[in-house]
């Protein structure tokens, strides 16, 4: 699969130089009206122009090659950062277990047992594990809600430690789980400890609350009556020994996870926060900061460890690149390799007097091959010459930004635009809507756009205008909602209620 996978960005750099200069050539716009004339004549340029870049992109993917090639041959160890104040050494790249798993348990005959694994599925899920403990990746993510995952990780864990690959403190393991109003605080105590249990282990370093998306959840954990506050659940096995450091996972509109660190319960955070936006979140914010900037300065005044979530799916779709956002990066970089240069540089590049550092960053491996990028950016991250790259090509999209959007509308898109909590006509996304424009026209991210678009016009066709908000949040658009929140827009309904703070020069 690594052939593969250097045979994509062949053919992705070959095929695009090809037909970007056959249709200049022709006086045809390069690809999609995506390049000002000014970005063709840099770009594109002439025949000879384009060999020269091509020959440039080539000779980088070359030297990726070798590097890998060292990376495989001998163990090598990802730079690691304190984790706030868990004062865990956290390695900058986790290793997410939401991909190699037998099973989601979403249908179907549900995987509960040793014996219904396949053998192929777990020699192929110890493999990830031992290389990205080849390469130092020794923190590891999974959640009650990835189906057999847990039961999984505890059999290879098993594996590991009969071996003698590693020893359990050499880990830092990390699981999730999820709440519901129903939820009680001994139920949920049970269900941790049999999610502990599940994963072969005493403790875990790191629990958190899988999807802490809404003002309710909030109320689930600190408010929740008789049933008792499911916060208190957390708290009560750290005192005993089973859970070491607390956190949360989100996909919460920007309020509600401002809420939920301004608690002070929270050791560490899971949220979405990109190079080109945070995902669901993106559009809120005010007026000095858009999506989850100032939660992440707010999480650095409380010594919260930051980890972001899904940088190369919801980050961009990274794995396969637009060929816009190629053109962009490359030679210096690839889109993966820039992504997560901005997450680990972020401290340093951002704007602002707040510190806003960003401690780690997933990946969610299906096979050994899907850690290799991330390893050799996070060993490039520290070198003079991968500053060097990161800091040209930010430079560049800095550029585009201010040609393509506007110097302005760059720094004030999102104001007084609401998402779907703020909506009060049909939970519209609006900011979201706005923002994926924004990476169309900068990025070209058309097919990221679409996959989010669809989960909009999915909970349109759900939603129930005859109902409450409340009760179609939670009720009439089903359990994913708050996951992937809000509705598309419809040309029937009457937006000037919901643009009445969106300033007149936008």
């Amino acid at each position: 699969d690594r052939l593969v996978k250097i045979g994509r960005n062949l053919n992705a750099s070959l095929r695009y130089g090809q037909e970007a200069t056959e249709r200049k050539n022709r006086g045809e716009s390069a690809l999609m009206d995506i390049w000002s004339e000014e970005e063709e004549d840099e770009f594109i340029g002439t025949k000879l122009e384009r060999k020269a870049r091509t020959d440039d992109n080539l000779q980088r993917l070359v030297k990726e090659c070798q590097d890998l090639a060292k990376v495989l041959s001998s163990p090598v160890k990802v730079p690691t950062v304190r984790y706030g104040r868990t004062e865990l050494q956290m390695p900058i790249v986790t290793l997410g277990c939401m991909r190699f798993q037998q099973s989601w348990n979403r249908g179907g005959t549900p995987i509960t047992t040793p014996e219904q694994i396949e053998k192929e599925c777990q020699d192929n899920l110890v493999k990830i594990i031992k290389h990205a403990l080849h390469c130092g990746v020794n923190h590891i993510e999974t959640a009650q809600g990835y189906g057999c995952s847990e039961m999984q990780i505890g059999m290879a864990l098993k594996t590991l430690f009969d071996e003698g690959v590693c020893k359990r403190e050499d880990l830092i393991i990390q699981t999730k789980g999820g709440i519901s109003s129903s939820t009680s605080k001994s139920d949920y105590k049970s269900q941790i400890l049999g999610q502990i249990k599940g994963l072969g282990l005493d403790y875990v370093d790191l629990f958190s609350v899988h999807g802490l998306n809404t003002d309710d959840h909030y109320d689930w954990l600190f408010h929740h009556g008789e049933k008792g506050n499911l916060i208190d659940a957390l708290r009560e096995l750290r005192a005993e020994g089973k859970i070491r450091w607390i956190g949360f996972s989100t996909h919460a509109p920007a309020h509600v996870i401002e809420r939920a660190i301004e608690s002070d319960a929270f050791d560490y955070l899971n949220l979405h926060y990109h190079f080109m936006g945070a995902y669901t979140a993106s559009g809120d914010g005010n007026g000095s900061a858009e999506g989850n900037l100032d939660n992440i300065r707010l999480a650095h005044e409380h010594d919260m460890g930051v980890f972001i979530i899904s940088p190369y799916d919801k980050g961009g779709r990274l794995y396969t690149p637009s060929h816009l956002s190629r053109e962009l990066m490359l030679p210096e970089m690839e889109p993966m390799e820039y992504g997560s240069a901005w997450i680990w540089h972020h401290e340093k590049h951002i704007q602002g007097d707040k510190p806003a550092p960003c401690h780690t960053l997933v990946c969610g491996a299906a096979r050994p091959s899907d850690l290799d990028q991330p390893v050799m950016a996070a060993l490039r991250s520290i070198t003079e010459e991968g500053i060097k790259d990161f800091q040209v090509v930010s430079r560049r999209i800095e550029e585009r930004k201010e040609r393509v959007l506007g110097k302005e509308w760059a720094a004030t898109w999102h104001v007084g635009l609401p998402n779907y909590s703020q909506s009060e006509q049909r939970g519209f996304q609006i900011g979201n809507m706005v923002w994926l424009y924004n990476a169309i026209q900068v990025f070209g991210m058309l097919d990221m756009a679409k996959d989010r678009y669809a989960t909009l016009v999915g909970n349109s066709k759900k939603w129930d205008p005859s109902k409450a908000w409340k009760d179609n949040v939670f009720g009439s658009c089903g359990p994913g909602f708050h996951w992937m929140p809000g509705c598309a827009y419809d040309p029937s309904c009457d937006f000037n209620s919901e643009l009445k703070d969106v300033p007149e020069g936008n």
